[in-house]
């Protein structure tokens, strides 16, 4: 049997970005549904460093007191050679100084689910996969929705948002085109057990080589840490399991035979992706969903972040203020621009930067790391987008 739900804004995708929107638009009492093909949150640490210039986002909605005191914030900065560890260049955090909030992605879902579940006009339906999407009715979506004990469910929304990431069902389902290219290598995260510390690794370190280059990164107080690198598009997962030891061994610092436990092993593809708009029809799209990028920048899940932030602003502005939905489409421009001026060209620089042939001398001819080393580190172009200067915006 079919059941019909009318909603303005339906979400599909409950990972952090989908439920930020979310709880962004509750708040300005939006009426919101939350679609999760998954019956539960993963137990996975994923994406979990959140920079600084999102955290005044964080902080309109409430939430960065709770974030602080699940997460930690990290400590310096440092790009240092693979094995030996020695630096090549260092960023000491100063007082008052921001610093990178460290948060395993399954913690900050549980801390968005709490606050998302303080107001009745938003909902969060687990178990619901979307199959189809008619737009013909013009000024309506119709999504239709198969449960996990076999019902289908019919909704109909004003405004529908795809946040269900890189593999977005729903960008699928509208054709719209995911633009750019795959790299020539995957990338594998790993969720390692080893005292990085105690050889001197401070919470944040990137490993320049060619080819063991890669990411150390604190994940908890106890002891976790994320060790990403790379490896060649077409091995196998098993042979990558079979060359861990390996791998470790060129790239971990400490005495042989090392000792450490593997929590986790995720390849994925390395990739600098965009979809050819952010809007087509009533069909939005944000986050993962919209575009992917390697993690050498740290850019991906802030950009989703940002993403759901202005389009929170612009759709209450629509909904609650009677600004044109042509506001969207001038919201989905920026935000592309965003993607295709600021993050794609950071992004693959600082996949560059850390495969360098030459380490010793690259404070010479980086910018980033030159900065480091004088204490004039260069202002990072922003990531957001200012609704208010979009045309049509209309003031609450």
């Amino acid at each position: 049997m079919a059941a019909s739900h009318d909603v303005p804004v339906l979400i599909v995708g409950g990972g952090p970005v989908g439920l930020f929107l979310a709880l962004r638009l509750a708040q300005a009492n939006i009426p919101v549904t939350v679609l999760e093909a998954e019956t539960e949150m993963q137990n996975e640490t994923k994406a979990m460093a959140h920079q600084p210039s999102i955290f005044p986002e964080f902080k309109s909605v409430g939430l960065m007191e709770d974030l602080l005191a699940a997460g930690i914030t990290s400590g310096p900065l440092c790009f240092r050679k693979p094995k030996v560890g020695e630096p090549i260049a260092k960023l000491p955090v100063k007082p008052g100084m921001p610093t990178v909030l460290l948060l395993p992605q399954y913690r900050f879902w549980e801390i968005l689910e709490q606050h998302i579940r303080k107001h009745e006009c938003a909902k969060v339906l687990v178990g619901h996969r979307v199959t189809a999407i008619d737009q013909s009715a013009g000024d309506t979506v119709k999504v239709t929705v198969q449960t996990n004990d076999g019902l289908e469910k019919t909704f109909t929304t004003a405004h529908l948002v795809a946040a269900d990431g890189s593999h977005s069902s729903i960008r699928r389902l509208c054709d719209i085109p995911f633009e750019g290219v795959t790299l020539s290598e995957q990338l594998v995260a790993t969720d390692i057990v080893y005292p990085f510390d105690k050889h001197g690794y401070l919470d944040a370190n990137f490993l320049v080589d060619p080819d063991n280059y890669g990411l150390v990164g604190r994940i908890t107080k106890e002891g976790l840490w994320r060790v990403s690198y790379g490896a060649p598009a077409a091995m196998e997962y098993d042979e990558i399991v079979k060359g861990l030891p390996a791998k470790f061994d060129a790239m971990f610092p400490g005495p042989r035979p090392l000792e450490y436990k593997i929590q986790r092993i995720a390849p994925y593809k390395a990739q600098q992706r965009c979809v050819a708009t952010l809007r087509k029809g009533r069909v939005m799209v944000v986050g993962d969903a919209a575009h992917v990028t390697n993690p050498y920048a740290g850019l991906g899940l802030n950009t989703g972040f940002f993403d759901a932030s202005s389009l929170a602003m612009a759709l209450i502005s629509v909904l609650s203020h009677g600004a044109p939905e042509s506001l969207l489409d001038a919201w989905a421009k920026a935000r592309r621009d965003v993607f295709l001026n600021v993050v794609d060209p950071m992004s693959r620089k600082a996949l560059v930067r850390v495969k360098d042939s030459d380490p010793d001398t690259l404070p010479e001819r980086d910018p980033l790391l030159r900065g480091m080393k004088t204490g004039q580190m260069p202002m990072p172009p922003s990531l957001a987008t200012d609704v208010r200067k979009l045309e049509g915006y209309v003031e609450g």
